[in-house]
């Protein structure tokens, strides 16, 4: 049985004031799962948060220490996932849309346009892609043939620049990935490219917990590649038998820029702006629902404005 309640997914690492505000407008009668960077404070956003009985914070233990460009931003986000799924088998009855976001975001419809929404494409998954195996370029290749150790370094401080350097280069040129992966079972897949941040239904959210648990040769391959959230689930959901229910029927063609092919996100092209209320009527002409990237420093004014007009 289907309800109509939205699970959000949300990594967040600082501005618990922001993540607060997003909660309260997105909260109607929906569930949410937040993992804090296991490097962050979790205190100010429990504190902030703790009385609502519908947010449900990753435990200690699962927490991630989280790098930009790393795998551990899969990671966190497959427990994420896992914790969805236990709260929703407890529920009794399957989320309308699992949505994944980031503690930078801000919606810019009303909950009632975004649950409608859901409802009107229902089997619609919110994720695009492309194939970066078959488009082979130097960008690309770069990012899958490549061992790169974001992870590993960040960790391991103590690693000498020279160490690293050596690391690099054997990573880039003796030791060498394939631009395709091969499942635990030696079938080969081609890999996807495409926005982190989806909306999709449960039962392609199960698959995906399924799948990597079984196939931990993906986890692999990627472990050592950049922006892994960028293509993990993508290549999962475009290699299975849920290729064709996204809203353009399956991937699309080689487009050189990742913001293009956000899903139901406005992001500018560097990936890193922070909109501000100077950014208000081109946020209030689009067809998106969130807004990223936004902050209680950089954003107040905007957010004010978004709350008065749009929600």
């Amino acid at each position: 049985m289907q309800s109509s309640k939205i699970a959000y997914l949300i990594q967040a690492h600082e501005d618990p004031e922001n993540l607060l505000r997003m909660i309260n407008a997105l909260d109607d009668n929906n569930d949410f799962f937040v993992h804090i960077d296991k490097k962050a404070n979790v205190d100010p956003f429990y504190q902030l948060l703790k009385a609502k009985n519908n947010v449900f914070f990753m435990e200690d233990q699962n927490r991630i220490n989280v790098y930009w460009g790393g795998f551990s931003q899969v990671e966190a986000t497959l427990n994420l996932i896992q914790k969805c799924l236990i709260q929703n088998d407890i529920n009794d009855s399957d989320y309308l849309k699992v949505i994944f976001m980031s503690g930078s975001d801000y919606p810019i419809k009303s909950k009632d346009e975004l649950r409608n929404y859901f409802v009107k494409f229902k089997e619609l998954n919110f994720i695009r892609g492309m194939n970066i195996t078959q488009a082979n370029t130097k960008k690309y290749n770069y990012c899958l043939r490549n061992y790169l150790f974001f992870d590993f370094f960040l960790i391991n401080k103590k690693v000498t620049r020279f160490s690293r350097k050596i690391l690099n280069i054997l990573g880039s040129t003796i030791f060498k990935k394939p631009n395709y992966v091969l499942e635990n079972n030696g079938n080969r897949i081609d890999i996807f490219h495409g926005s982190s941040w989806w909306a999709l239904n449960i039962d392609i959210v199960k698959y995906i917990d399924t799948y990597s648990k079984d196939n931990d040769n993906l986890k692999k391959y990627f472990q050592y590649s950049l922006a892994s959230d960028e293509k993990y689930f993508h290549t999962i959901f475009f290699n299975s038998r849920f290729s064709n229910t996204n809203i353009y029927k399956g991937p699309e063609p080689y487009i050189p820029t990742t913001s293009a092919f956000s899903n139901m996100h406005i992001i500018d092209t560097s990936l890193s702006k922070w909109f501000d209320e100077k950014d208000f009527n081109f946020i209030k002409a689009s067809d998106k629902f969130f807004v990223r990237k936004v902050s209680t420093k950089n954003s107040k004014t905007l957010l004010d404005m978004i709350d008065f007009e749009l929600l």
